[in-house]
């Protein structure tokens, strides 16, 4: 029980920290020349650097294991491509685009895509709760996207293909890695697959320099790639194995929550009744689903 109330504890935290990550990512497009990709590049690479530090400090023996693997490389650079570098930019995308708040209610359909996930690949026939729940997802996304109205779209096509791009790739992240963390360790795996992203996207976009942003804007970036990355993936990776994934997506849907109230807050974001109706589709689908299958696993 001990363990399971730690797990909550660390994916509550993740989910905080996302949140807030996402607010302070629509805070510097707003108030600077800086966009999604070098954002994202600055995130990972100093994440993933200090990760690095602290496998070195530590001394682990698994350090520079991912390299050596032939077997196994090919999974690592699949997840430092989608599970690391396709979610984090995808998810400012989608913020830079729209706002917080939407962007990161879009991006938790992944855990109506995990539940698609099984009911297809793993031959798992859905329950009538979670086929209810796809059906509210489904809605609760075409609200917000066309506020009603078939022929427009009240958020923009780029922020609603970034944020459903955002979402599989999260289905990746919490589905993918676990047999990765057991051979190489978590802070190994998401420390190179960090650093490599950074280079990767810093190589295929040309972006060589940063913008010229004010000092305050640089420092805002680097509490994105700490508060945003470097804490909370690795203790959600924690929380996910201590949970599973279905329990871990109860608790950080508390994600999505922050995100809103702050950027009601801090940016005076107004939200119309069907963006609220739309909300309220997808988080109580989120939450009806994960409830009911944690009851089930007790």
């Amino acid at each position: 029980m001990k363990s399971q109330k730690f797990g909550i504890m660390l994916v509550l935290i993740s989910g905080i920290m996302w949140g807030f990550s996402g607010v302070l990512g629509q805070y510097i497009f707003l108030n600077s020349t800086m966009n999604s990709v070098q954002l994202s590049i600055i995130r990972q690479f100093v994440s993933g650097i200090i990760l690095l530090t602290i496998s070195v400090i530590k001394k682990d023996k698994k350090l520079f294991s991912v390299w050596k693997s032939g077997k196994r490389i090919c999974s690592f650079l699949f997840f430092s491509l989608t599970g690391i570098l396709g979610l984090q930019l995808t998810y400012f995308l989608a913020i830079e685009y729209s706002n917080a708040a939407t962007g990161t209610i879009i991006q938790f359909t992944y855990i109506i895509m995990i539940l698609v996930y099984t009911a297809i690949v793993l031959h798992n026939k859905p329950k009538s709760y979670e086929t209810v729940a796809v059906l509210c997802a489904f809605c609760g996304i075409f609200l917000i996207a066309t506020h009603g109205q078939l022929n427009s779209l009240a958020v923009s096509k780029e922020s609603l293909i970034w944020g459903l791009s955002s979402a599989v790739c999260f289905t990746i992240y919490c589905l993918y890695p676990q047999k990765l963390y057991d051979d190489f360790g978590l802070i190994n795996v998401i420390g190179w697959g960090s650093v490599l992203s950074s280079i990767l996207l810093e190589v295929t976009t040309g972006t060589y320099r940063l913008p010229e942003v004010p000092a305050n804007i640089i420092l805002l970036s680097v509490a994105v790639a700490i508060i945003g990355s470097l804490f909370p993936f690795v203790l959600y990776g924690i929380g996910i194995r201590i949970l599973g994934s279905v329990k871990a997506s109860l608790f950080v849907t508390v994600e999505p929550v922050t995100s809103a109230v702050l950027t009601w807050l801090c940016f005076k974001t107004k939200f119309v009744l069907p963006d609220i109706i739309g909300f309220v589709l997808i988080l109580g689908a989120i939450e009806v689903v994960s409830v009911i299958t944690f009851k089930e696993k007790k």
